[in-house]
């Protein structure tokens, strides 16, 4: 076969793949071969590759490897510099409905389809003999293709590819540590959300190979709990109502770290769905081995009006229960309440959730009284309280009662200690009647989104200790009129103040660098900006939005303005929508040339 020379040597790498691409589907193996020649180094080939492995064959696979393709492949999204890696090594695996709820996937990209056009052929995926060939020789050649053989394995499970499962397992493959870790103990993660999605997709039968499966993988390990898990299996939105099947119930109290559940949310639970046979696991795995819930238990099936639940409560109690012991301890703790001191530790922890640092400080990870009038202590036992946890006020915290949640969302004033340091992310978010808080001279960090949605929340001092305020600290604050940012603070987070609707001005200090994305979004009533000399960069819509915004200074130690850019579409200033805004700018500054080339009124 003669070889037609192409000059490729001017051709970007994007246009190199492409060629490469839509040769896999039209041309032999040996034209492949002698293109890559010509082609010389294809960055980003794993699309290529994994075209090959679905739907052409181990001899074009071949032939790709030995040109340089891999499945190193990354894909830069936007300026912020977000990177999504698409994981085209999953190519050979059946593409079924589980496996298209991975957040990975790009659902119109070829190669995780079952058949492919291209002119007016048709190309169906290959049988999968022919994919465990393939799985085997890319196994063999793992490291120079990029595979992790792990990671295969445990999509090649969740999936139900039982063919590509056994092969790799006869190679001896394991889970990876990483993944391991994410399915255990990180409930926060995005693998962690990724296979409770998957989990929820699985068939009735198919639910209970695959769980077995991993746990066996992972060495008899509990799985990791959140209620991720719940919600992917009792949904009326998804009409999925398998949780409190007795079989798949009995299958998630065995497999799933029962720590991490809500045993009260889930026997009522149980007991709304009036089923005795759920019952009877929680009481075999302990849960109701405490007479007050196994009491709390009985209360709600009758007042819930669930007879057999009910019957069957009242049946266990009489059955296991000492009563003289029981009543004995009822009396001790009754005296043990009358004579204690109202600021013992033993009094304060009905009052709050903490942990210790290692510096023996406190963090109050949860507020569990009952008064709307809130005052945290400076000290619990000896300990100096210094951080407001994560969540720790917040309505929308995880494992709250439904009264718990209310109550939060009913908080008027918080008044904390002057120990105070670190406000957690979202330690007040949704706290909606929130009126007054005080930010004491102590605290230097606000974490993100800690006062979001605090729509009561009139004001906000903050002093000059506070150096650093997290993403969307105070977005959608709607009442919030006014807020003095102090000196020492150096960039305004993503989202900071969105949303705020009567913040009507604004001076941003001279030690702030940075105004990033969104900062003052949809700050309806805002009226006036003073940007004080020492901001560098402005991020994409900043100010957009701010529909009552008359006058904004812009210094001239700007030097970087960023646009919001899609394509196809005009760009966005930092103002746009700003109907009536003049800019008052330096002559022949870079705030003057950005207004300029974005027809911005302006005066000097």
């Amino acid at each position: 076969m003669r070889e037609e020379t192409v000059d490729y040597e001017n051709s970007s790498q994007r246009d190199k793949k492409a060629v490469l691409e839509h040769a896999v589907l039209t041309k032999s193996p040996e034209e492949i071969s002698m293109l890559y020649r010509q082609l010389g180094q294809v960055e980003n080939s794993a699309r290529a590759l994994a075209l090959a492995c679905r739907f052409r064959g181990l001899e074009y696979v071949k032939v790709l490897v030995e040109g340089g393709a891999k499945f190193a492949y990354k894909h830069l999204e936007d300026e912020s510099g977000y990177f999504i890696e698409y994981k085209y090594w999953l190519a050979p695996l059946e593409m079924n409905g589980t496996l298209r709820t991975a957040f990975f996937l790009n659902h119109t990209d070829a190669c995780f389809t079952n058949a492919v056009t291209t002119g007016d052929r048709r190309i169906d995926v290959l049988h999968m003999e022919q994919r465990v060939e393939i799985v085997k020789y890319l196994y063999e050649n793992r490291e120079k293709v990029c595979l992790d053989a792990g990671e295969l394995l445990y999509y090649a499970i969740m999936s139900g590819s039982k063919r590509i499962t056994r092969v790799l397992k006869e190679f001896g493959v394991k889970f990876t540590e990483h993944r391991i870790k994410e399915i255990t103990e990180n409930g926060l993660s995005y693998e962690w959300q990724e296979f409770c999605s998957m989990l929820g997709h699985l068939g009735d039968e198919e639910v209970f190979e695959v769980v077995d499966t991993i746990v066996r993988e992972i060495g008899g390990k509990s799985l990791y709990y959140t209620d991720s898990v719940y919600w992917g299996n009792y949904s009326t939105y998804q009409k999925q109502f398998r949780f409190y099947k007795p079989e798949f119930f009995r299958l998630i109290l065995e497999h799933f770290n029962q720590k991490k559940m809500n045993k009260t949310k889930l026997m009522k639970g149980v007991i709304n769905q009036n089923s005795v046979a759920c019952l009877e696991i929680c009481a075999e795995k302990g849960w109701l081995a405490m007479p007050k819930k196994r009491d709390e238990m009985i209360r709600y099936a009758s007042e819930n009006d669930k007879p057999e639940c009910s019957a069957w409560l009242l049946d266990f109690k009489n059955r296991t229960a000492d009563f003289a012991a029981e009543r004995e301890k009822a009396e001790k703790k009754m005296m043990r309440e009358l004579n204690a001191n109202p600021n013992s530790v033993t009094e304060l922890k009905k009052i709050w959730g903490y942990e210790k640092c290692e510096d023996g400080t406190i963090v109050i990870t949860r507020y569990k009284g009952s008064r709307t009038e809130v005052e945290v202590p400076e000290k619990i036992g000896s300990n100096i309280v210094t951080q407001i946890g994560s969540w720790a006020f917040s309505p929308r915290a995880l494992r709250l009662r439904i009264e718990q949640s209310e109550l939060r969302r009913e908080i008027t004033q918080i008044t904390l200690p002057k120990t105070i340091c670190v406000v957690g992310e979202s330690a007040f978010e949704d706290c909606q009647a929130l009126v007054q808080v005080n930010i004491p001279d102590s605290v230097v960090e606000i974490g993100a989104r800690a006062f979001w949605g605090c729509n009561c929340l009139r004001a906000i001092e903050l002093h000059e200790g506070v150096t650093k305020l997290g993403e969307a600290a105070f977005g959608g604050c709607a009442q919030l009129g006014a807020i003095e940012l102090p000196e020492g603070i150096t960039e305004i987070g993503n989202d900071t103040f969105q949303g705020c609707q009567s913040l009507k001005s604004v001076t941003i200090p001279k030690t702030v660098e940075v105004i990033r994305r969104y900062a003052f979004y949809g700050c309806t009533a805002l009226e006036t900006v003073v940007i004080s000399e020492g901001v560098i960069e402005i991020r994409q819509q900043a100010f957009a939005n701010c529909i009552s915004l008359k006058a904004v200074v812009l210094p001239c130690s700007v030097q970087k303005i960023r646009n919001d850019t899609c394509k196809g579409q005009t760009p966005k200033t930092i103002f746009d929508n700003d109907t009536k805004i003049i800019v008052t700018v330096t002559p022949k500054s870079y705030a003057e040339k950005y207004c300029r080339r974005n027809n911005i009124a302006m005066v000097n």
